[in-house]
């Protein structure tokens, strides 16, 4: 919870006036800052002796420390509130009227209160370093489009209140899981949650038939328990999970996003389940389906879910997305195009953001009038039928080494695989190996996954789809 000094002083001088008593109500003055909340364990979050403890504790350093800037005024606050001496009792010890004492107690509070507040903006900068680190990269080098979206989310976010479900919903490609990524990053901050954790469902089993709604609920709680307690044994009944994840969920506000849901039976499954687990923790969900109705509600959990439906984007973001990939990878003449030229990709693609960063990379090995020429020809159903020419032509203008590379992904799990990893069930050697992702990237048909200390790689859904019913499921291959 973010604070301000005006405020804080208050409570610093609430605090030292409760010096060493109990008091009925659980917040307490002081309470809410972090470097309090880390004093106490799991066993102590519900104590109030604990809680004045830890308070008690924490002026005591502060004054301390107040002592190496300011002995008179520390002196000053330690004679008032934690001898508890009266105004004219400390005038008279320090030799000094009682308005030069208020003075220097004011002036003291003002220290002590600017003391506190920058360790407390340092500790909760360092805490939201360390959840943004927690993340994937993010999958963008820049932001464009969808503003309206994503003020609406970042409003859905902060607040302690209802929705405690969000689902962002849209067509593949379209930038769900962008938008995601972006939104939370933005609300981090204002720590609003004690830990973020990112959860990516595997949605497609190997014979490329959706994974069940119950095994990709299974899966994902499984993962999110080995987000929170990484030392724990991953063998434990649904039940017993579900028991120790409710309690842990309901203790303290955790944002859990599930990324990657796809079908009409997942979406209806978690969002049916997920709501026992909420308030004051909360989801953040992407699908390709919506959730019944335009709002659904458990009257039993009161638990709104907001559903926020994503369209593709207009014209002057899609250029400027165009713009950006195609300066990003290198391609300086559709990087410096014109308007016609930029106009002629947005007829075929629409403002889908995958759809235009594969045919921008075409571009790379195919003039750009073959391409849209040839897409217009074959363009005869949605964009799930545009998505497979586009890959198509992708596929047949890889080299042969990063067409091996890229047939074998889908045998990556969701979170990535290592590069290790990649080459051994690619079968390639290292400068082959090297050579194919560094082409599948240029090509944005390989993504770049994991953290900067250890670089994982996986494929986009779509990507995988693709390879699984036309590529992989060919009988001459």
């Amino acid at each position: 919870m973010l604070v301000n000094q005006e405020d804080l002083y208050t409570a610093v001088h609430a605090a030292l006036v409760h010096w060493g008593k109990l008091s009925n109500d659980a917040l307490q003055p002081l309470a809410h800052l972090l470097t309090i909340q880390n004093q106490l364990n799991d066993n102590e979050n519900g104590s109030l002796f604990a809680l004045r403890r830890a308070v008690d504790q924490f002026l005591l350093a502060n004054l301390d420390r107040l002592a190496g800037q300011d002995e008179t005024g520390a002196k000053v606050l330690q004679s008032r509130f934690l001898d508890g001496k009266i105004t004219r009792r400390v005038a008279q010890e320090m030799h000094a009227s009682p308005d030069q004492v208020n003075r220097w107690q004011r002036a003291a509070l003002t220290r002590l209160t600017e003391m506190i507040y920058h360790q407390e903006m340092d500790l909760q900068a360092e805490l939201a370093r360390v959840m943004e680190a927690a993340l994937p990269p993010a999958p963008y080098s820049q932001f464009f489009g969808f503003g309206q979206a994503r003020q609406v989310l970042q409003a859905q976010l902060v607040p302690t209140t209802a929705p405690w479900i969000i689902v962002i919903a849209g067509i593949g490609g379209i930038g769900k899981t962008s938008l995601a990524d972006f939104v939370v990053r933005a609300v981090l901050p204002s720590l609003v949650y004690k830990q973020v954790c990112w959860l990516r469902v595997n949605g497609q089993q190997l014979s490329g038939e959706s994974l069940p709604p119950e095994l990709a609920y299974e899966s994902a709680l499984s993962d999110l328990a080995a987000q929170l307690w990484p030392d724990s044994s991953s063998s434990e009944p649904l039940a017993q999970l579900e028991a120790r994840l409710r309690q842990a969920l309901k203790a303290a506000p955790h944002l859990i996003i599930i990324d990657n849901l796809e079908t009409m039976g997942q979406i209806a499954h978690f969002t049916g389940k997920l709501g026992a687990f909420t308030a004051p923790s909360r989801f953040l969900l992407t699908s390709r389906a919506r959730p019944a109705g335009e709002t659904a509600v458990s009257a039993a959990l009161s638990t709104a879910i907001y559903t926020h439906s994503l369209q593709e984007l207009p014209f002057d973001d899609a250029a400027a997305l165009l713009h950006h990939h195609a300066a990003l990878t290198g391609l300086t003449e559709l990087a410096d195009a014109d308007a016609a030229a930029i106009e002629s990709i947005y007829n075929v693609t629409g403002g889908n953001p995958l759809a235009l960063k594969l045919v921008v990379s075409l571009t790379a090995v195919l003039p750009l009038p073959q391409i849209l020429t040839d897409l217009n020809e074959s363009r005869i159903g949605p964009i799930e039928e545009l998505y497979r020419h586009i890959y198509w032509k992708a596929w047949r203008s890889l080299t042969p080494p990063a067409q091996a590379l890229l047939q074998a992904m889908p045998l990556v799990a969701s979170s990535g695989a290592l590069p290790a990893q990649m080459q051994a069930i690619s079968g390639l050697d290292e400068g082959d190996f090297w050579t194919a992702v560094h082409e599948l990237s240029a090509r944005s048909l390989l993504e770049v996954q994991g953290t900067i200390q250890e670089r994982r790689y996986g494929i986009h859904r779509l990507t995988e789809a693709f390879l699984n019913t036309e590529i992989n499921r060919w009988p001459e291959l």
